[in-house]
């Protein structure tokens, strides 16, 4: 039994908004006037805010509060569990800067919105005696913490928004101070379909004053609880002092991490042993994986060619916000995984370790980023210049996401940057030294970024090994049509070394808006109210079209899977909200879901599309389907319109019957949908003409 304990710490909390407040002006001892909530964590005050329908009439621009919260919670340890032991305690964020104070006394401040973080409190705390915990945390916009200014369209909800954790370790123990890790790095090598060899670097901290003589054991545990491999390592560190173990296994008769083919994890149990008994350890999960990505021919896993059919995700539910549960994000995951998706981008910041986790079970790969959004620097004059404190919290960011998120085989590529805009020498080398650090960091993975200039240095000169397009053909006039967008890969695949995505593509659609025969240039409004429903699944249908033959592109990234509140907006059937998910906000499947569940995922379906355009008119230009299956018999009112084959389209799941009329009243559409080896399966509309 190891000496460390976790405590949850979510409960009891009780939390104030301070209007005016700054961080200078912050004390302990003068919010007792403060009016308080009582809440439980994870927590944002931004839940609510800024987004909604048009009719609830709320003002996008002056309901969104940035600026300080406080939260406070008293707490009790006893001196028979916690004496003689260090404790902490672990936020796993807190947005953007916080502040932490034990009994009065500053303890910590953390700067970044996406990572966790850890105060050691042991000095602070009165054992047997009643003590107090306030943290402050501000969400106002700064010039130095990524994304700067309020850059990047989404919204940035304040608060501890994600779990809370006290912990507490003997004075020899896993250190708990290096960048909010567990302290342990997998690194699974030498890769075969049949062995490898795996490297466990163990990094142990001795907090008392005086030599401890450890064993470091490593045990490795298959998915069916069998030990496999086991090392171990006996060593003197000297008092306060820190020391790095690496321990060497081999594993033989190995099952690789197959993404969501077979997404096959080992765990490795972790023992720190002194003279008088266990005094830490620790689990980690992992998996044996190894991948490649070629400019001509795209994603590789564990050497076999893996078209990744992908969506870019905000932390975002409208039930809590940023202040997610579990099971909703097991909800979203679910979703992506049942349309088909085997990849996701986390837009655009360091996300839960809990996502990832859910990745690595369900075999999704991931793309994780750092919050440099649109501009590096607050100067708006051609120098652009950068300030040391933006690119140390620049260079910090980067160094959790990776470091906190290391063990974790869903992860393919690390992302520096999205849509930047600003480029100039200094910009430029400062990219190089990111991507130098990332790859000093981690030597097994690759690094991106996400491009929308397309011009100089982005094009010629970007350090990363590979590189995603942000490009929204049919939806942004100053893109082109979506009929375009193959041509233009095909020019910027020729034009650069890397091998290229698209990491970011689609356009809006507000499920209450529909209308026959659009006309894209004249009838789609992409900043303000024509963002129709049915639009945006034909849009998607043609880019696909495009994509799927072009194998050269080693991912294709919907933007996005859900609407996310993006302060400001004003579009389609909503406030406050970016529209182009392929899900509502309500996590409502739109029609462009159910195109990408006909050609992503080979689980038989069948999808009548514009249920939710159900006051038609009589002569209807198109009745479609999508399905993928052999054939679709479409029937209207009883009556059999007529059947189509999946060999005779081009767009093998998109089954349409052009000029249907229909009549007077309530109409009742079928479509069957033939299966050689499973037989029919069918969906039904109801549409009403007068």
């Amino acid at each position: 039994m190891s000496n460390r304990s976790i405590i949850n710490f979510n409960n009891d909390w009780r939390f104030s908004k301070l209007s005016g407040t700054a961080f200078s002006d912050v004390n302990p001892s003068d919010i007792k006037s403060a009016e308080w909530e009582n809440v439980t964590l994870p927590h944002t005050w931004n839940k609510d805010d800024c987004c909604g329908a048009w009719a609830d009439g709320i003002s996008s621009d002056s309901s969104f509060f940035q600026g300080m919260g406080v939260y406070k919670k008293s707490f009790l340890l006893q001196s028979e569990e916690f004496s003689n032991r260090l404790i902490f305690v672990e936020f796993e964020a807190a947005n953007t800067v916080a502040e932490v104070f034990v009994n009065g006394v500053n303890c910590c401040r953390h700067e970044g919105g996406y990572s966790a973080f850890r105060a050691d409190i042991t000095k602070y705390v009165r054992l047997d005696a009643e003590n107090q915990i306030v943290v402050f945390v501000d969400n106002s916009p700064t010039d130095f913490i990524a994304p700067i200014q309020n850059q990047g369209d989404f919204t940035k909800m304040g608060g501890l928004y994600r779990d809370v954790k006290l912990i507490a370790v003997s004075k020899t123990h896993i250190d708990l101070c290096d960048f909010g890790t567990s302290g342990v790095y997998i690194t699974p090598k030498n890769i075969s379909n049949d062995r490898c060899d795996v490297d466990i670097c163990v990094k142990l901290k001795n907090d008392s004053d005086s030599a401890e003589n450890v064993t470091v054991s490593a045990e490795i545990i298959d998915a069916d609880n069998n030990a496999v491999a086991q090392s171990v390592c006996k060593k003197q560190i000297g008092g306060n002092e820190a020391y790095d173990v690496t321990l060497l296994l081999n594993l033989c008769d190995i099952t690789l991490w197959q993404g969501v083919k077979n997404p096959y994890l080992y765990t490795a149990e972790i023992t720190i042993e002194g003279s008088e008994g266990i005094l830490d350890g620790f689990n980690e999960t992992f998996g044996i994986r190894s991948f490649a990505i070629d400019p001509d021919n795209g994603f590789y896993l564990n050497g076999v060619h893996t078209a990744l059919h992908g969506v870019n995700y905000h932390q975002d539910s409208f039930e809590h916000g940023w202040a997610m549960t579990d099971s909703e994000r097991r909800r979203d995951y679910q979703m992506m995984l049942d349309m088909g998706v085997n990849s996701v981008r986390m837009a655009h910041y360091q996300h839960s370790s809990h996502e990832l986790d859910i990745c690595d079970r369900l075999g999704i790969t991931a793309w994780c980023e750092i919050g440099i959004v649109n501009k590096m620097s607050p100067d708006d004059s051609d120098r652009h210049t950068l300030s040391e404190k933006f690119k140390d919290n620049a260079k910090t960011q980067l160094t959790e996401l990776i470091r906190q998120n290391y063990n974790h085989p869903s992860i393919i590529v690390w992302g520096i940057t999205n849509e930047l805009y600003q480029m100039t020498d200094e910009i430029f080398d400062f990219y190089c030294e990111l991507n130098r650090l990332a790859k000093d960091e981690d030597k097994t993975r690759l690094t991106t970024f996400a491009d929308s200039q397309f011009w100089g240095r982005f094009k010629t000169d970007m350090p990363t090994d590979v590189l995603g397009c942000n490009r929204y053909f049919g939806w942004y006039k100053d893109a082109g049509p979506a009929e375009k967008f193959g041509e233009w890969l095909d020019m910027y695949h020729e034009g650069v070394k890397q091998a290229i995505c698209v990491s970011e593509y689609g356009g809006g659609g507000a499920a209450s808006m529909h209308k026959d025969n659009i006309v894209w240039e004249d009838e789609i409004d992409p900043w303000g109210l024509r963002h129709y429903e049915n639009y945006q699944s034909a849009m998607h249908e043609v880019i696909w079209s495009q994509f799927a033959k072009r194998r050269y592109l080693w991912g294709n990234y919907v933007w996005c899977m859900f609407d996310f509140p993006s302060n400001g907006r004003r579009e389609g059937d909503t406030i406050g909200q970016n529209d182009k998910g392929l899900v509502t906000r309500n996590r409502i499947p739109k029609d462009a879901y159910y195109f990408y569940k006909s050609v992503w995922n080979p689980e038989p379906m069948v999808y009548i599309t514009e249920k939710r355009h159900n006051k038609r008119s009589r002569f209807v230009p198109a009745i479609k389907v999508y399905s993928n299956a052999e054939s679709v018999t479409l029937i209207v009112n009883g009556a059999v319109y007529g059947s189509v084959r999946s060999d005779e389209l081009e767009d093998k799941t998109v089954f349409e019957w052009k000029d249907v009329e229909l009549l007077n009243g309530l109409n009742r559409i079928e479509a069957v949908a033939s299966f050689e080896d499973l037989g029919e399966i069918r969906d039904c509309a109801e549409w009403e003409c007068e």
